[in-house]
């Protein structure tokens, strides 16, 4: 009777320790996945909302970051700002970006991570894109002299409040400075004297005039 009765006492001391054991055995591993997923997230949300800063001349600061797919509204009706503004001025070079005819091309390449957005505090006041090899459009452009490796700027566009303060500018030579060493190419309309003047005076050489867009080419220097 007393053997029966250890017997049982035993079995019963076992399966308490087992239960026990199972049960911390799963929590520890449950806890191991929820870190790896808390830590899958931070990474991701560090990637997508990872910022570079640039002094300007006053002590102002903006910042670049690639375009969050949530900012495509925002993005859109800053460049048909744009692009009214400068219809109003006689220039149609974005003409087609107005009516709607590059929507989907702008989310696509927003969704593509090849789009930038620009903001001086909370204020988007520029936006441009940024393509490692050429689309569609360089490749009618630039016919021969099209070059597989070289970044391609479409869409540089400033809000005209802050167009004459040195945005662009600024906007330029972060994009120089973070692909050193690269080939970077454009393309604008001839007739708008401005704008050609103003990538020649950054050091851009042209290599003529095609299908009414003036083609412009620069080697970044290396860091």
């Amino acid at each position: 009777m007393e053997l029966l009765t250890f017997i049982i006492s035993a079995v019963i001391s076992f399966a308490v320790l087992y239960f026990v054991i199972r049960e911390a055995v799963t929590e520890g591993i449950n806890r191991s996945v929820i870190g790896k997923q808390v830590l899958r997230e931070d990474t991701s949300s560090s990637q997508q909302a990872q910022q570079h800063f640039s002094m300007m001349k006053g002590g102002r600061v903006i910042t670049y970051q690639k375009a969050p797919e949530a900012h495509y509204n925002e993005i859109l009706l800053l460049l048909k700002h744009c692009a009214g503004k400068l219809k109003s001025e006689g220039i149609q070079q974005w003409g087609y970006l107005l009516s709607g005819g590059e929507d989907s091309e702008i989310k696509d390449d927003i969704l593509k991570g090849n789009t930038y957005v620009i903001y001086e505090k909370d204020k988007l006041i520029g936006t441009f894109t940024l393509r490692k090899g050429p689309g569609s459009w360089d490749e009618h452009i630039w016919k021969e002299r099209v070059d597989a490796d070289a970044l391609y700027l479409h869409r540089l566009a400033v809000d005209p409040k802050v167009r004459k303060e040195g945005i662009g500018s600024a906007c330029l030579s972060w994009v120089e400075e973070q692909f050193a060493g690269g080939l970077l190419m454009l393309d604008c309309v001839e007739h708008n004297e401005k704008l050609n003047q103003f990538y020649q005076k950054r050091g851009f050489e042209s290599v003529g005039i095609y299908d009414g867009h003036q083609r412009y080419f620069k080697r970044l220097a290396s860091s």
